[in-house]
């Protein structure tokens, strides 16, 4: 059942040590398509605990959320050229946290990984630019937040897709 009118809220891990991201990918929407670890909000979860949850049930990294950086809508009538949500939520309001990484398997992969998703990788950093990315800005994202660093507090950035 899809619930064009449901505001669906999500949160995500930036996950970066040693100049590399931590990226899941898949097929979805479209093949070859590129991911920060994340998902939907539980009730009664906070947003940080819903990053640490969803890194880990994705990557099987346990990390520590340390900071909000980004703040990004993304509501799918607005977008025409843009992906269908599987939530079937029209609007989505994500959340982005650095992360601290606690523990790491030794083999990436975590115990609950979304349907659509096919591996777990570090991703080099100067790698990112030529990866179809889910939203395609997330390099220049991921760019930004990283050159700001710790403390600046959130960009907003509002109802983006590009």
């Amino acid at each position: 059942m899809t619930d064009q009118g449901r505001i669906r809220n999500a949160a995500s891990g930036l996950v970066v040590r040693d100049e590399h991201v931590l990226l899941v990918h898949g097929d979805w929407p479209r093949p070859g398509t590129w991911w920060l670890p994340g998902g939907g909000q539980e009730a009664g979860e906070t947003l940080a605990a819903c990053a640490e949850r969803e890194v880990f049930e994705e990557t099987g990294v346990r990390v520590k959320s340390e900071e909000l950086v980004v703040l990004r809508e993304y509501i799918q009538a607005n977008h025409p050229d843009g992906h269908r949500m599987l939530s079937g939520s029209g609007h989505r309001v994500d959340a982005m946290f650095r992360c601290r990484v606690l523990q790491e398997p030794a083999v990436l992969g975590g115990p609950v990984e979304d349907s659509v998703q096919l591996g777990v990788e570090w991703v080099a950093l100067d790698k990112l630019a030529g990866l179809r990315t889910l939203p395609p800005c997330l390099p220049a994202v991921i760019t930004d937040a990283l050159a700001a660093g710790p403390g600046r507090g959130a960009a907003y950035l509002g109802d983006t897709y590009a």
